[in-house]
């Protein structure tokens, strides 16, 4: 006979394509439903990969059972034997333990009340919800142990707490070049580790200037200024540290109670069996999504405050005839190179205003040489012609 199969509901069938849709990653998937299978698969324990090898094998198998194994009729043969076995070895157990018992009797109370005392200290020194039982029962037994196994032990040192501080630092530079100086800034942080979170840079004849604000790991940040200071005179150098534990510590407690929620909403809709009360929970992990995002968003900034510390760094361009030598620098060759082009540099411009000066003298001079030899002969001209 044919069983009736039953009527699905058609709300109930769309539901069901809906989640399915969701569940096999459909892009035209309900958003809050695709949301929903993210947040079960997010907390979803990983299974092992035999276990679900066997498990895919099950389920493509149809979820067949194992044959039952035939009994060999040798075993079902022997088994009333077995029985009548068994009932004669009870009653030998039953007629020895009735003969022996009372002697055993004494010896039997005599450890129960030897370990009565050290079981009642014990369970009184951990759990004082169990202390008044364990008292009676030790002072049954006898008082002359009790009194040193009463002491409790002691307890382990609690762990200290890590404390999270924010790290900032404002750097003055001053250099001849300053957007060579800038582009060795950006390579420092670069090799700590770090990333440059802004930057302006103005160059110009007269004046020239950069501004930048680095972020780099805290565990680096002397590193980061002993490159950096390497870049130029270092004009001023401003260190600051706050303590932000209990910010840090608000946040991660937010956070993860939020995660507990949806833990515990999520366990609560596998289980609910209404369309009330599912609805219900489904807004309610609507809005604990939208609470975990925020107590997330706050727990990485305040993270990213005690892991990256702040660097602010000016740099400030100067003259090259005022740039500071360092201290303990020596006179290179290729200082004397430098040298050697700027007075070559000085040279050709006195020479180049000397000539601008002369040029005009001679041009003027070579004017009235010419006119005084033109005026010396139409005189010898006209004596000869009188």
């Amino acid at each position: 006979m044919r069983r009736h199969e039953p009527t699905v509901d058609p709300a109930v069938a769309a539901e069901l394509e809906a989640l399915e849709a969701a569940l096999a990653g459909d892009p035209a998937a309900e958003p809050e439903l695709a949301a929903l299978v993210r947040d079960v698969r997010a907390d979803a324990t990983t299974m092992a990969p035999d276990f679900r090898t066997r498990l895919d094998d099950r389920v493509a198998g149809g979820f067949a059972k194992a044959p039952r194994k035939a009994r060999p009729s040798r075993r079902r043969a022997l088994m009333p034997a077995f029985g009548v076995a068994g009932c004669v070895l009870a009653a030998l157990v039953a007629v020895v333990l009735g003969a022996g018992g009372g002697s055993n009797d004494n010896a039997s109370s005599s450890r129960s009340s030897g370990t009565a005392a050290p079981a009642a200290a014990q369970e009184q020194s951990s759990d004082s919800a169990k202390s008044s039982g364990g008292s009676a029962s030790s002072g049954a037994s006898g008082s002359a142990s009790s009194p040193a196994l009463a002491a409790p032990a002691p307890r382990p040192a609690a762990p200290a707490q890590q404390r999270r501080v924010e790290r900032s630092t404002r750097l003055e530079l001053t250099t001849t070049d300053v957007q060579a100086a800038s582009d060795g800034v950006v390579r420092a942080t670069q090799a700590s580790g770090g990333f440059v979170q802004s930057s302006q840079v103005a160059t110009g004849d007269g004046h020239s200037t950069a501004s930048l604000v680095l972020r780099v790991p805290t565990s680096r940040l002397d590193d980061a200024l002993a490159r950096l200071s390497k870049l130029g005179h270092v004009k001023s150098l401003q260190q600051s540290a706050d303590d932000i534990t209990n910010a840090y510590n608000g946040a991660s407690t937010r956070l993860a109670e939020a995660r507990a929620e949806r833990r515990g909403l999520l366990r609560a809709l596998s289980k609910a069996t209404t369309a009330q009360e599912i609805s219900s929970l489904r807004a309610r992990i609507a809005d604990n999504r939208r609470a975990l995002q925020r107590d997330q968003r706050e727990f990485d900034a305040v993270r990213n405050r005690a892991n990256y510390a702040t660097i602010g760094v000016e740099v400030t361009g100067v003259a090259r005839k005022h740039a500071a030598v360092p201290s303990g620098g020596s006179w290179t060759p290729g200082d004397a190179a430098h040298d050697a082009v700027r007075v070559l540099e000085v040279s050709a411009g006195v020479a180049l205003i000397a000539l601008a000066v002369l040029v005009p003298l001679t041009l003027v001079g070579a004017a009235g040489g010419f006119a005084a030899v033109a005026v010396r002969r139409r005189r010898r001209e006209a004596a000869l012609s009188s």
